[in-house]
């Protein structure tokens, strides 16, 4: 029996699955990106290897790996020799810092990557320098901001229908396909999804629309005069002020990136759109809670799915079918900031 390795590199952590040839998942693993000690956003980070880091912090990524797939193959009781190959999906940041890429111009207009193309090559890539060599694979991104995580998650997706692929994380990337046109673009929400509730976002997502129904807060986001000074908790959980704004920005990024990439077609065409939502948030995320806090619009009532991490489950399949698809499509990026409504949209999605 052999075996593949897959891992997703978010920001915030970094999850492993190790499949058998029938892709049925023997052994999974989850930890925090040592890369967060460099700054909890893409843009800290980029900002941090231009200081003169990224030698460390490509080293310290690394040694991650490495370490994390000697414990995996020891605890599931198999033998390095098995595993056929190592697939990787992260985001665009999270690649160049891997490779050790120059990442000055993914911090500035127009964010040019280095490259991000599919990597393919062997396991001293990641550090395993002393093991056995392993076909390492890199799953290929798009664009600096819309990465290889997000086409490793566009695998998992049905290829013949339109619909709209949200994967919530410290960066909301987003994708539209609506005939032979997909649009893409990234939302800036920062940390706050996966750290309002100590890595469980839908949770904090329900503890705020029930305060929100408890009149404990006001649809600015405002606590009552009896909670501002100290917080409250709901569901065990504690919302200082400072946290609630926190989400409010980012849950703002999120609506705003749909509004206006969801702009680009017919709005009534929008109501036969599926939309499905990748992500920390799991599978437990309460669509309803959603709209009511104003993350979402109301159209996502009926046609909305929450599909887990589907860059991990991407890393465990080929890449035929979607490349089939993609073939004939024209891929078109949508900077959220340079569009003239952003501004006023994001301030008034900050409501609840």
């Amino acid at each position: 029996m052999m075996y593949t390795l897959g891992i997703d590199i978010g920001t915030t952590n970094i999850e492993y699955a190790l499949a058998d040839d029938l892709t049925k998942i023997i052994y999974q693993k989850s930890r925090k990106n040592p890369l967060s000690n460099f700054g909890l956003d893409v843009m800290t980070r980029i900002s941090r290897a231009c200081e003169g880091k990224l030698d460390m912090m490509s080293q310290t990524l690394k040694d991650a790996l490495s370490q994390d797939i000697d414990n995996i193959v020891r605890k599931s009781g198999i033998s390095i020799a098995d595993v056929k190959s190592i697939n990787i999906a992260a985001n665009t940041t999270m690649v160049h810092i891997l490779m050790n890429y120059d990442c000055e111009n993914l911090g500035r207009y127009p964010f040019s990557p280095v490259r991000t193309d599919a990597i393919q090559s062997d396991s001293s890539i990641i550090g395993l320098t002393d093991k056995i060599s392993l076909s390492v694979n890199i799953t290929q991104g798009f664009s600096a901001f819309v990465g290889g995580d997000i086409y490793s998650g566009l695998k998992t997706l049905p290829s013949c229908d339109d619909y709209l692929f949200i994967d919530m994380g410290t960066n909301a990337e987003m994708v539209l396909v609506t005939g032979s046109n997909i649009y893409i673009t990234s939302a800036a929400a920062g940390p706050a999804f996966e750290t309002c509730a100590i890595g469980h976002a839908s949770d904090a997502i329900d503890a705020l629309a029930d305060m929100l129904s408890l009149n404990v807060m006001d649809e600015s986001g405002l606590l009552d005069d009896e909670y501002f000074e100290n917080g409250y908790d709901c569901l065990n959980i504690h919302f200082s002020q400072k946290k609630i704004r926190d989400f409010q920005m980012a849950k703002s990024a999120v609506r705003t990136g749909i509004d206006l990439l969801t702009s680009q077609i017919n709005s009534s065409y929008k109501q036969t759109l599926r939309i499905y939502i990748a992500g920390n948030f799991g599978y437990n995320l309460n669509i309803s809670n959603c709209i009511r806090l104003g993350m979402f619009p109301e159209w996502f009532d009926k046609n909305a799915t929450a599909v887990g991490n589907t860059s991990l489950k991407g890393t465990l399949l080929d890449n035929k079918e979607l490349e089939e698809f993609l073939a004939d499509k024209k891929i078109k990026e949508i900077y959220l900031a340079n569009l003239p409504d952003f501004n006023e949209l994001y301030i008034s999605n900050m409501n609840f």
